[in-house]
Parts: C-alpha cells; structure tokens; sequence
C-alpha cells in the first residue's frame, strides 16, 4: 500500500500499485466467502495457503521490498518512523472513529451501546493500536460472521513490528549485510512451516504476536532478501517453473506452506518487474490499496447484515462501493497527511529515491 502511488529504486519502473490492488481485491473475495456463511476458506486443502494469506503475503513481501528500501535510502530513525507514522496511521484511525461512532450506532443490536465498556476499549486500545480489539457490542450481531467490527485490522499490528526490526537491523548496522538478511529470511520461513506442520494454534510473542504472524513476517523477510540481492530486477526466469513445480509437488505434504511461499513471492517479483508499463499505475495518481484494505471488511457485514449473502453478488458489490470510499481516503486522509512526512536532505550526486512505502 504506497504511500505516493508508485515506487522506483534507481531508473526501474515496476508493477507495485497493480499488485497492491489486486491484493486488497483478493482479500476481498477471501473475506466475501466467510462473511456470507461458507464453510472454509477459498483454496485452502492441501496447497499450505488460503486465498487470503496469499493476498496478505503479497502486501508484506512488496512491504518487505520498499520499507527497506526506504530505510537504505534514508537511515534516520526519526525520519523512518514519522514516515511510517504518517503513511499508516491517519487513514488507520480514521476508520476506528467511523466504526464507532458511526457504524457502531447504526449496526450494534445491541442497547446502551455508548454506555458499554467494551466500545470505549474498541476505541482506546485501537487507536494505541497495541493491543487490538476486534469485537464491537452487539456490532452485526445477525450475519454469518457476528460482533467482528474489521477483521483485516490485526495485520496492522503485525505490520508495525516489522518496522520495528528494519529499523533495529539499521540502527546495528545490518540493513546492508545481504547474509544477514538471509538467514532471518530462512529463519521467518522455518517458523512459518513448523506452524503449519504442528497446526500450533498460540501466541509467538506474549501479547504481541499470534501464530497467523509468522506467515506474513516470513514474507517481508524475503522482500527484504529480494530489495539487497536484486534491487529493482526481477527473478531469474527460471525460478518461476521451478517454484511452481516444487509448489505442486508439496501439496497435502508438511511442505506445502513453504511451497506456497515461495511460489507467491517469485511470481509477484515477476509479474512487478516485467509486467509492461502501462499496467504500472491502475489508478493514476490515487493510491486505493491501503482504504480498500481497511474499509473493506465493515462494508462487507453491512452488506450481509442487509440481507446480501450470494457469494458472487457480495463480493462484486463490495468493490463496487469501497473502491470509491478508498479515493476518497486517499485525497481527503491518506495523501494530506503525508505533506508532513519528513523530507531526506538532499546530497550531492544522490540518484537513489524511493517514492513509495508500504505497509501492508
């Protein structure tokens, strides 16, 4: 989800945007499935994913990519973290205050709703961010899928702890050490394989971290990996077929997560950087990956809770209304906020600039 619409590491173009988007549509299609009363999740069985883990890991690996490019280009802690701050809070927050003081008082069945405990701790922890509530009293309390206000909102938190370890690994120095990167790398993927080998349903850091964060942090791991080895190449044409293949021959195996892995993140590096230009920017100079994200899951229970739970309608629907709720996010909240992102000092014979950072 950029933070100016595209993203360029010395003279390469690339696809970003287009991806970003598809994968906010994806989630969509994810979250269509459960909200109007489907056992499951769409792919699923043995292939090691879902649709939606697939669409998150896109976002995280392209994260992975531009928020360390971001950071090479520019190690300041300070200036790292107001960008960061500034590209995923406003819009974030935004969205908090619509659930509950709009979507709460329209939607909640439940009486008493400003007098209830639980929507000022929606409204105080959400907006601290960490910890995170999910529930609104008596919020679409008659769909498939009941009381959950934004179910897309725990990848925020997810999102801001990889933050945290790019700019840690800058500040030691280890930004710019390819190995180093790698072996988290394969680290993040170990990690997210023995999840998916033992079924571990739990926490990874007390309070923090779930078992669903190991998938995506795995991910920005290998968009770091891809941002030192090949900054602003695409993978090697071969690698393709080749992680198809071992993809295909791990499924309904204890491999087939990391087959999944790898698989998604070469074919979205490919489909980035070979994709041709006019596909590049979808939406212009308009940024809708990042509100199409957050605003998608409570347009979806309202939908459902107005009676709407075909599939197929759904989904359609969905896009249909958010897309222009996320233009509207990004001319009104997203792009004004980032006019005070801090600005790099310019140095002599500086060629490197990256236009877009992403979170998730």
């Amino acid at each position: 989800m950029s933070a100016s619409g595209s993203a360029t590491t010395g003279q390469r173009g690339n696809a970003f945007d287009l991806l970003r988007l598809t994968a906010a549509l994806l989630v969509i299609v994810d979250h269509s499935w459960v909200i109007t009363g489907h056992p499951g999740f769409p792919l699923a069985g043995g292939s090691g994913t879902d649709l939606g883990q697939l669409a998150v890991g896109m976002f995280f690996l392209l994260s992975g990519y531009l928020v360390s490019s971001s950071w090479l280009a520019d190690p300041s802690l300070r200036r790292f973290a107001g960008r960061r701050l500034l590209r995923i809070y406003p819009a974030y927050a935004v969205v908090i205050l619509l659930l509950v003081f709009l979507a709460g008082p329209l939607f909640s069945a439940s009486g008493g709703y400003f007098r209830q405990t639980g929507t000022w701790r929606f409204l105080g922890d959400n907006l601290l961010i960490i910890p995170m509530q999910y529930t609104l009293p008596g919020i679409f309390a008659h769909t498939p899928y009941p009381l959950v206000a934004d179910g897309s909102l725990w990848t925020i938190r997810v999102e801001l702890c990889c933050y945290a370890g790019v700019a840690i690994l800058g500040v030691l120095t280890l930004a710019r050490r390819k190995w180093v990167l790698f072996g988290l790398a394969v680290l993040g993927l170990a990690v997210a394989t023995a999840i998916h080998v033992t079924g571990y349903q739990g926490m990874l850091v007390h309070d923090l971290l779930g078992q669903d964060a190991a998938q995506p942090i795995a991910y920005f791991g290998l968009g770091m990996v891809a941002r030192a080895f090949r900054p602003g190449a695409p993978p090697p044409l071969w690698l393709l077929p080749a992680t198809a293949l071992s993809w295909a021959l791990a499924w309904g195996t204890p491999l087939a997560a990391l087959g999944a892995i790898l698989f998604v993140s070469t074919l979205t590096f490919t489909i980035a950087f070979r994709a041709p230009g006019a596909l590049h920017r979808p939406t212009g100079s308009y940024d809708l990956s990042y509100g199409t994200y957050l605003l998608a899951f409570p347009v979806q229970e309202i939908l459902a809770d107005l009676g709407i739970r075909e599939f197929a309608p759904h989904a359609i629907l969905t896009a249909i209304i958010v897309l222009p709720l996320a233009a509207l996010s990004w001319r009104l909240v997203e792009r004004p906020a980032l006019r005070f992102k801090p600005a790099r000092p310019k140095l002599s014979g500086d060629r490197v600039r990256v236009d877009a950072e992403s979170p998730a």
